[in-house]
């Protein structure tokens, strides 16, 4: 066929999903990814205020190619495209939705202004996180919380400004069925004129030229099953560390997936995909997660993947990953430089005893002991959320009124026990901590409305209060005295994850 260019557009949100999930993958050619973090949100700021930016270059081809790593030619599907130019404005996009990577850029809706995330803006909750303001779920709670008034409209308007960005249009440039040489040659003009191109690492481009239809035919439509029953955030490269993982357990003459035989590359495939169901299922089973709503990084099922893989029935110790999955939120594992992390823990899932290596891991970093000011952390934080929510589970998790367990799913609430909307105006942001939260049916939280915790917790058992880890001293239950009763649950929860711990690793050094 004639090569030719077809000119389109095509919107952020479909970008960095087509991005994510291997439907536009970076050639071997491309360079790393070199851009300052500091440029992030900038970018961010420019789709803000609808200022036009660069076009994107595909390349689609049938032709078979030579990649650079690789001496045999290779043909490969046209179910994807390449990257050819835009590589940095891209990965920019689909990790500041992801929020790690250095990466968490953070809007405050009184200024219209967008930093990357520091202490100080961690401190003052007027800044939420663009990842946040993205995700679905997380978008409406951030709603909730903005007041009625012209202020709390106004700042209501920019977070809803912030999330059409992702149906800002992106114009894109596809190259259809031009050679490999006149892409290649096409990114080295409009990048560097000619200047010789460092080497990427960047693996799913390499699979997919030496292992053709792989990552079409059977990496993409496992993912896609993943993010349909909730697992949304696994993405591509999890399961190729995975992958790669369980085909060199041992450690020895580790090679890189795009380094393997066919032959090596399927039978690793097909038991990372046992492997991968395994840990959902321990997951939910041990943990009453049904979805990855508050499973803050998609890395932390990598190690529990390859144990799954690695150890038979009788072998794995469920519950034990179960406890090292609490003690890796309380750590805030995988929040910073998640790469590093991974990598460590996939070293000590080779070693004699993984579940203990991981706990080490962790230890290296904190005291495995939880304490109360590990709960003070805003709504935003997921692994506060979900060491919060391990810790009330262990109590039981009983709803306010309809009394049954608790297991987060679409209809269960977030619900602030003592009423946001009951705080002075300048005191509101300090409601939206992890130590005001419950967990309660959708029912019973409409039935509550904007009663006080002094007229509506009287009316709730004792039990159910215990289960929740809430403070059952009546003199606390009033808006006056939030701070005092923020310290005491706080260290409810301390005590009760502690427990928690002890009983899913009881034969550890805690």
């Amino acid at each position: 066929m004639e090569p030719r260019l077809e000119h389109q557009t095509i919107k952020i949100r479909q970008l960095i999903d087509d991005f994510q999930s291997g439907r536009i993958v970076i050639p071997e050619f491309q360079r790393g990814y070199v851009w300052s973090p500091s440029k992030a949100p900038k970018l961010i700021d420019s789709l803000f205020q609808d200022f036009p930016i660069a076009s994107l270059l595909l390349w689609q081809s049938a032709e078979i190619v030579r990649p650079r790593s690789n001496e045999s030619q290779l043909g490969r599907s046209r179910s994807f495209s390449w990257l050819i130019d835009g590589q940095q404005r891209v990965y920019t996009l689909a990790h500041v939705k992801d929020g790690d990577e250095g990466l968490n850029v953070v809007f405050n809706p009184d200024t219209s202004e967008f930093r990357l995330a520091n202490a100080a803006t961690k401190r003052d909750r007027r800044w939420l996180r663009v990842a946040e303001i993205w995700d679905d779920e997380q978008y409406r709670q951030i709603r909730k919380g903005f007041d009625s008034d012209p202020r709390g409209r106004a700042g209501e308007a920019r977070i809803d400004r912030v999330r059409r960005i992702l149906d800002y249009e992106v114009p894109v440039v596809r190259m259809i069925d031009h050679t490999f040489k006149d892409a290649v040659s096409a990114f080295q003009r409009i990048n560097t004129l000619g200047t010789r191109l460092k080497e990427t690492d960047i693996e799913s481009a390499q699979i997919a030229a030496v292992h053709t239809g792989f990552i079409a035919d059977e990496v993409i439509p496992f993912l896609h099953k993943l993010r349909t029953s909730g697992f949304t955030r696994i993405n591509i490269m999890h399961l190729f560390k995975a992958c790669e993982f369980i085909a060199k357990p041992d450690g020895r003459d580790r090679k890189l997936l795009h380094e393997m035989s066919k032959k090596e590359v399927e039978s690793a495939w097909r038991k990372t995909q046992r492997a991968t169901q395994v840990a959902i299922g321990l997951v939910r089973s041990e943990l009453g997660l049904i979805n990855m709503d508050i499973l803050w990084s998609g890395s932390i099922l990598v190690p529990v993947i390859a144990m799954c893989a690695t150890q038979g029935p009788k072998e794995l110790n469920a519950r034990g990953v179960g406890g090292w999955i609490a003690l890796a939120a309380l750590s805030r594992r995988y929040s910073g430089s998640s790469k590093t992390a991974l990598e460590q823990d996939l070293r000590a899932c080779r070693s004699g005893d993984p579940l203990g290596a991981l706990i080490s891991n962790i230890r290296q970093t904190r005291q495995l002991k939880a304490r109360p000011e590990d709960f003070s952390g805003s709504l935003a934080n997921k692994s506060g959320l979900l060491a919060m929510y391990l810790a009330c589970r262990h109590k039981g998790l009983l709803d306010f009124y309809q009394k049954g367990n608790i297991v987060l799913q679409d209809n269960v609430d977030r619900h602030h026990i003592l009423p946001r909307a009951q705080f002075p105006e300048n005191q509101r942001v300090s409601s939206d901590c992890i130590a005001n939260l419950a967990f309660i049916s959708g029912p019973t939280n409409k039935a509550l409305g904007l009663t006080g915790p002094d007229v509506y917790l009287p009316k709730i058992g004792s039990e159910i209060l215990e289960s929740q880890c809430i403070p059952q001293n009546k003199d606390l239950w009033r808006i006056d005295k939030a701070d005092s009763f923020w310290a005491m649950r706080k260290r409810l929860l301390a005590k009760s994850f502690n427990c928690f711990i002890r009983e899913t690793l009881p034969n550890r050094k805690l």
